[in-house]
């Protein structure tokens, strides 16, 4: 916790070069340090990459739950980001393909299939409503945020841009033709990897605290 103050002390531009810096030098190990094989167990579902991508992205759900519990007035929006940061989290450490999820359980056929039990179409269905009426509460609760935080350039509204922008880089390249070839999967997982770095400087610097008598907005950090 001590060395994550120290990192949440820097500046928003030092932060944002910090997650750069770090991406373009693990692309560089993965692609021209280590040998293919090595670079490959790297970027494995199993590899480090992995590994530290949910590692970062845990510590993003710590932070916004540490946010939730300090500033009442922003609990449920911050709670309902706790929920999409679990998922978030669980979809980069590949859960969804776990042996006892059901295959296939968000796609229509699924639930018209007959071969699947009522009670897991119920099971599955209820928990993706859940999670789309989170993700419609958060967005809800963000849009009047943004134009006010985006005059001023606030940095939690502009690490949250370079989140989706590296984000949408990552899936671009996991559909693209690059993604054929080592130097565009290892990209895709470092790409990730750098994302899961700008959710954690988004919730570190989402102001809290916000319209107490008196109280001065702080970090979630």
């Amino acid at each position: 916790m001590r060395h994550l103050c120290r990192i949440a002390s820097c500046g928003n531009r030092g932060l944002a070069l910090l997650v750069l810096v770090a991406g373009v030098v693990l692309f560089g190990v993965v692609t021209l340090a280590v040998s293919e094989d090595v670079g490959r167990r790297l970027i494995a579902d199993d590899g480090l990459v992995q590994v530290a991508t949910f590692v970062v992205l845990s510590v993003a759900v710590l932070l916004a739950a540490n946010g939730a519990i300090r500033d009442p007035l922003e609990r449920v929006f911050l709670g309902l980001t706790v929920f999409l940061l679990v998922l978030y989290a669980a979809r980069e450490a590949d859960l969804h393909r776990a042996d006892w999820v059901p295959e296939h359980f968000s796609s229509l056929k699924f639930y018209l299939s007959a071969d699947v039990p009522l009670v897991e179409k119920i099971l599955c269905g209820s928990f993706l409503l859940a999670a789309a009426v989170a993700a419609v509460l958060v967005v809800v609760r963000a849009v009047p945020k943004i134009p006010s935080a985006f005059r001023a350039r606030q940095p939690w509204l502009m690490f949250s841009l370079a989140w989706a922008g590296v984000f949408a880089a990552s899936q671009i390249s996991d559909q693209s033709s690059w993604n054929v070839v080592f130097e565009g999967q290892a990209f895709e997982e470092i790409a990730e990897f750098m994302a899961s770095g700008f959710v954690v400087l988004t919730v570190l610097r989402y102001p809290i605290n916000q319209g107490q008598p008196g109280g001065k907005p702080q970090s979630a950090g």
